[in-house]
């Protein structure tokens, strides 16, 4: 069976709610759903895992639209930080404002996906972007 870790960062309980019930049905991956309500703890959370190699997520999927350290200042520090330059980071938001897709892809993530309004589009592209990357990890 693989294995994925994923640091989820959002702060609506509905969505933690959605994207960890979505990567839960996933068939043949085990996946850790770890959660950081804001920036800060995510950067936080990062910051403890550099320093564990197996500790850091697989992939982190980052909203935007985040307290105390914004979305795009989070991707910022990531790609500024050497240990964690090359960890994969999907926007996952409800922004569907071209210049914070142009920002957060110029920051370098790895993909921007817009949080359908519709509740099983939401979950298939969430399982898709969890397979995805569940076949990369070794």
């Amino acid at each position: 069976m693989r294995s994925l870790r994923v640091l989820l960062v959002e702060d609506d309980e509905d969505h933690v709610f959605l994207v960890r019930r979505a990567l839960r049905d996933l068939t043949e991956v085990a996946v850790t759903v770890e959660v950081a309500g804001n920036g800060e703890q995510a950067l936080e959370e990062l910051g403890r895992a550099r320093f564990d190699p197996g500790s850091l997520p697989h992939l982190v999927l980052l909203d935007l639209r985040i307290p105390r350290v914004d979305g795009l200042e989070v991707l910022r520090r990531i790609r500024a930080d050497t240990g964690l330059q090359t960890l994969p980071v999907v926007v996952l938001t409800s922004s569907e404002r071209d210049d914070d897709r142009e920002g957060a892809l110029r920051l370098g993530a790895t993909w921007f996906v817009c949080k359908p309004i519709e509740g099983a589009r939401f979950r298939a592209e969430v399982q898709q972007l969890g397979d995805r990357w569940a076949r990369t990890v070794a």
